[in-house]
């Protein structure tokens, strides 16, 4: 961390001199203005005292352990200015923005008003505690973690259980991603971290105690009262404040959740009568929608402002992503607002009075692909034509002999045109998910649950894995991910990842801080 505190420091263009094992030279330490101690527990007694018999007497002397109040005994009996400071977070973060400090002030100097204002301004959050408080809540944080899941390490390979998942489950995975941080971490420092606290004994115990208290619960096998023991946990849990953030419930945009109307104009796929233009009607008046032949005009409305939103397509239940929304939400620039949910009922729209005379079948990819086996059914050896909608072939063929059009019953009332057969689609449980779409996030400031991330990575081996690994330590499931190629290089990709917590999620910041080691472009598109 010493590294990284200097490497935090020169880039806010702080002059910085660093001084190995062998020692600090008496002129560095007369012309420093604060001196930061990171060196293991142990030691860090000894080296405080020989630092303060040669400093200055107005040099702020700032210890980095994670372990506090042995070493705050310390810093109390110097002359000079003292603080711990606890960094709470690993050498691999590459900023400090929406980090958390612990600061344990010992004695106070303007220097040190400095040093928060410095933090602060680069987005950490500074925590104030005294030491003793401090330890405590890292006998928690960290003894006891560190506890729980080296002995979870030992009994595993004791039974020569696969810590990498082979047969597995998903609690398994995060816990083994949990572990896995925990043991990779120097054993000179678990070790010093089991031994410097000393509130952590007490801590340990009172761990052990409960274990116990709970296994002999199990083995008196009373199925109620066991029941009801795991039960007041859960209230207990359930009842504790989580924050702000946490507060986010909804899955995605519905109707209830919506103004009656949403106020300015709304570009959506067109024309009338499309599936975009039946869920667009739900949130908005006629006289506010602006029909669009295809999906990169709905894009250009909305990025020149045209339209104050857009309503895209982005996934269908039974065939997956609609592609074209993901590379035009990134090359447009574009955020989403949350999403809606729809229902999708194909149906056979001609003029025809019989499937015999059908010869030629107009519709959107995805309408086809929905219905591709009933169409290998009941109309084998039919063309099948793509259209830019659902809709936008009717006006120009109707009047063709032979033709039939995949679209919305909607279509067929607008377009005054018979309905053949109704229900065509192969999977009755069919749904489109649309987004809505501007060119600023949280435009409706409508709570969701879902983030959509966009991610560039460093093509290495394993870097895939190191990011799932992120979001299972931050305790995130991963609902959705996606590659595409990044049209740069040649089997080069980008992802889009959807994540189940919301857009303010404490839990989010933590997880896009680490994952800027691994991804040189980390973008938040938005609520889903």
């Amino acid at each position: 961390m010493g590294n990284w505190l200097r490497n935090f420091l020169e880039s806010q263009r702080v002059l910085v001199s660093v001084s190995g094992s062998k020692g600090v030279e008496d002129s560095t330490l007369k012309s420093s203005e604060i001196i930061f101690v990171s060196v293991p527990i142990s030691k860090a007694k000894d080296v405080i005292l020989d630092i303060s018999k040669r400093a200055k007497r107005n040099t702020l002397i700032v210890d980095l352990s994670s372990v506090q109040q042995a070493v705050a005994k310390t810093l109390s009996q110097i002359p000079q200015p003292a603080a711990g400071l606890h960094l709470l977070f690993g050498p691999t973060v590459s900023s400090i923005q929406n980090q958390k400090v612990v600061l344990s002030v010992i004695k106070k100097s303007t220097l040190l008003d400095k040093l928060k204002v410095v933090l602060k301004n680069a987005g950490a959050e500074i925590i104030e505690m005294s030491s003793k408080s401090h330890d405590l809540y890292m006998a928690h944080l960290q003894n006891l973690t560190h506890f729980v899941n080296l002995n979870l390490a030992k009994v595993l390979l004791k039974n020569k259980i696969d810590l990498g998942g082979k047969v597995s489950t998903p609690p398994f995975l995060a816990q083994m991603a949990t572990l896995s941080r925990v043991i990779s971490q120097p054993p000179e420092l678990l070790t010093e971290i089991q031994l410097g606290n000393s509130e952590g004994l007490s801590v340990l115990n009172d761990f052990i105690k409960t274990q116990q208290e709970f296994l002999q619960e199990l083995k008196n096998g009373d199925r109620e009262k066991l029941h009801k023991l795991i039960e007041k946990i859960h209230r207990s849990i359930d009842s504790t404040p989580k924050g702000t953030s946490n507060k986010q419930q909804a899955t995605s945009i519905k109707q209830k959740d919506l103004p009656q109307k949403l106020k300015g104009k709304i570009a959506y796929l067109g024309p009338q009568g499309t599936f975009s233009h039946q869920i667009s009607l739900t949130v908005a008046k006629e006289s506010q929608l602006l029909p669009c032949e295809n999906f990169l005009k709905i894009f250009e409305a909305v990025k020149s402002l045209q339209a104050d939103f857009g309503i895209v397509p982005a996934e269908n239940s039974t065939e997956g992503t609609v592609r074209e929304t993901l590379d035009f939400l990134i090359d447009f620039d574009m955020r989403t607002n949350g999403s809606l949910n729809l229902p999708i009922q194909q149906n056979l729209l001609s003029e025809e009075k019989s499937l015999k005379n059908i010869t030629k079948v107009y519709s959107h990819p995805q309408a086809l692909a929905q219905c591709r086996n009933w169409l290998r059914e009941h109309l084998p050896n039919v063309n099948m034509e793509t259209a830019s909608s659902t809709v936008s072939s009717i006006k120009e063929h109707r009047n063709e002999l032979g033709v039939a059009f995949i679209s919305p019953l909607l279509a067929a009332k607008l377009n005054n045109i018979p309905v053949l057969r109704k229900g065509i689609e192969d999977n009755k449980s069919n749904v489109t998910k649309f987004y809505v779409i501007s060119k600023d996030i949280n435009k409706l400031s409508i709570p969701t649950s879902r983030t959509l991330l966009f991610l560039t990575v460093f093509n290495r081996v394993g870097i895939l894995r190191d990011i799932l690994n992120v979001f299972a330590s931050s305790n995130i499931n991963l609902s959705k991910i996606e590659s595409r190629p990044s049209r740069e290089k040649v089997w080069d990709y980008h992802f889009f990842i959807e994540v189940e917590v919301s857009t303010n999620d404490e839990r989010m910041d933590q997880a896009l801080n680490i994952l800027k080691q691994y991804c040189p472009v980390i973008k938040v598109i938005g609520g889903v």
